[in-house]
């Protein structure tokens, strides 16, 4: 295949290919009847909000006549409820010299619509593709790949002197390993808006208020020393503050949450999937090792740092935001506290001024440390339907990887929008978003969220939490932290490899059989927490499944898709 030049970043050289106005998608893409945007656009792109690179006026991709291609999209409304044809879509267009026929489909909605259009091969020309059981690979769509119906970008991504993985701006950044996350059967058929934070759901944030006031400032470095600070805390602060104070939060009976996922890792040293001594596919709970976790939350649960009603699924009980406990596992770079405590408060807004968070270091256990690593780094992927044309396809890779170096302002207008339209640019710099017309601008014209279908920059959340401009920035203490964690998760997945061991592998025993084979898990865990069950029925219960028929089946099928 001839490789054309494809980014924004060349359309100052000389173009001469001349595209065709359609795509040879003609029975049915996505719906037109809201989703149509008009050739005619009033709006001029701002000068502060992001011209047009040199050259992108009579782009070498527009039809001899001067007629703009139409680009059929379909992306997913998170309850914005966004307008076609809005003054943002136009301006897009605009900045790209293309009609952009947008379906946006709620949230709700999109799974179903999106799964009948492949399997009818009726995709539109490009589409976004959803996460489904943590994997973007599942069966329907793979099933449309192996019948040819979307294009495999893995020649426009490394092939030729203008690929995207050599001159993008943001895409030359990305490692082997992540475009490993985007690759099906040595295909790349979605292609990564950004790459996210690593490991996410890795931080365990603490209340640095409690630690300080009861004399707990030294900070657990293992398993066991956390065990025992959360129990200890948790009651010296029931004890002064009047009102129970739980040492983790936890609530329900999904013991593969994010909420305590990180800790059990801690203690199997693999993620929900990883691979044995044998090399053999192994389900974290299923892993011998896994019952130490649950005598760690046991020990908590005896102690009374858990709420001893957990099961039952109150979240407020427990809540760390109201208050109610001394640490919360979540994502490591939610302790964004302001320095004056109030400008961004974490806490609930009844609960008093003087609460502070804090972040411990990943803390360390028998087999690994906390650190939990994303299902996958992609945090969102678009999809083209092979349907379109070669010129249409290289269309579509200069308008959806965009960067801020070929396109300046770029991502003021992918993050505000236009000035004038959705801000007002006041003199200290800052953008004033309070006017009531530019909210509904806003809203109707989807600001802020275009990042799901165009490119972005990486995840910064360091920059974009903690080191906010005005009133909201973190104090340097904070913001030394965040930087010392990130630092930490970033080397240690460097250095292990730990990751989800079955990324994009299919298995049919598991997408029809799993949920009945694991129904009854998360029940067991929470009787053996609670100390109705014992090791012996525990242990019992996990050979049955191990030595089930459907699970050596998943196994022998992930290896299979592995090509071990």
């Amino acid at each position: 295949m001839k490789k054309k030049k494809i980014l924004a970043l060349v359309l100052a050289a000389a173009m001469t290919l001349g595209l065709m106005a359609g795509c040879g998608n003609t029975d049915g893409g996505s719906s037109q009847t809201d989703g149509g945007s008009s050739q005619d656009t009033s709006t001029e792109p701002s000068t502060d909000g992001g011209e047009a690179a040199p050259g992108a006026e009579g782009s070498e991709t527009a039809a001899a006549d001067g007629e703009r291609m139409t680009i059929s999209v379909l992306g997913i409304d998170w309850g914005y409820g966004p307008l076609p044809n809005s003054e943002m879509e136009q301006y897009w267009e605009d900045m790209f010299d293309v009609n952009l026929e947008i379906e946006w489909v709620n949230y709700n909605d999109y799974p179903q619509k999106l799964n009948t259009l492949i399997a009818s091969n009726s995709q539109p020309d490009v589409t976004q593709i959803i996460s489904t059981n943590n994997t973007y690979y599942y069966p329907i769509f793979t099933q449309a790949i192996e019948a040819g119906n979307f294009v495999d970008m893995t020649p426009y991504i490394f092939e030729g002197e203008n690929a995207l993985a050599k001159t993008n701006a943001v895409m030359k950044n990305w490692s082997d390993a992540f475009w490993a996350e985007a690759t099906y059967n040595g295909g790349i058929y979605i292609l990564p808006r950004s790459k996210s934070e690593p490991a996410k759901e890795s931080g365990i944030m603490v209340r640095k208020d409690l630690m300080e006031k009861y004399g707990f400032e030294e900070e657990p470095k293992t398993m066991e020393e956390l065990k025992t600070w959360l129990i200890d805390l948790s009651q010296a602060a029931t004890e002064g503050e009047g009102q129970k104070v739980y040492g983790i939060e936890f609530f329900g009976e999904d013991f593969m949450h994010d909420k305590v996922k990180g800790f059990a890792i801690a203690f199997t040293g693999q993620t929900n999937w990883g691979l044995d001594e044998n090399g053999e596919f192994q389900y974290m709970q299923f892993n011998p090792k896994y019952i130490d976790f649950l005598n760690w939350m046991k020990d908590l649960y005896d102690a009374g740092a858990i709420d001893p009603e957990f099961a039952l699924g109150n979240d407020t009980t427990s809540k760390f935001k109201a208050g109610n406990s001394v640490a919360f596992l979540n994502a490591w770079y939610n302790f964004n506290q302001s320095a004056d405590l109030t400008s961004n408060k974490i806490f609930d807004k009844s609960t008093p001024d003087t609460y502070k968070t804090w972040e411990l270091m990943p803390v360390q256990g028998p087999e690994a440390y906390v650190v939990s690593p994303n299902s996958t780094d992609v945090d969102a992927c678009i999809a083209i339907s092979s349907s379109c044309s070669e010129e249409k396809i290289l269309k579509i890779m200069e308008v959806f990887n965009g960067t801020e170096e070929a396109y300046p302002g770029y991502n003021d207008v992918m993050k505000d929008g236009v000035e004038g339209i959705h801000y007002t640019l006041l003199e200290d710099g800052t953008k004033d978003t309070s006017d009531e017309t530019m909210g509904q601008k806003r809203t109707e014209g989807y600001v802020g969220a275009w990042n799901q279908i165009f490119l972005k920059t990486d995840a910064d959340q360091i920059t974009d939490k903690f080191m906010r401009s005005g009133a909201k920035r973190s104090d340097d203490e904070h913001i030394q932290r965040a930087q010392e964690v990130k630092a930490f998760i970033v080397d240690y997945l460097d250095e292990t490899g730990l990751k989800h061991e079955n990324t994009n592998l299919q298995s049919e025993t598991y997408n029809n059989q799993w949920t009945m084979l694991t129904d009854d898990v998360n029940t067991m865990c929470t009787q053996y927490v609670m100390g109705q069950i014992g090791e012996t029925e525990w242990k019992a219960f996990v050979d049955g499944i191990v030595n089930s028929d459907e699970y050596k089946a998943i196994q022998a099928e992930f290896k299979a898709s592995a090509g071990m």
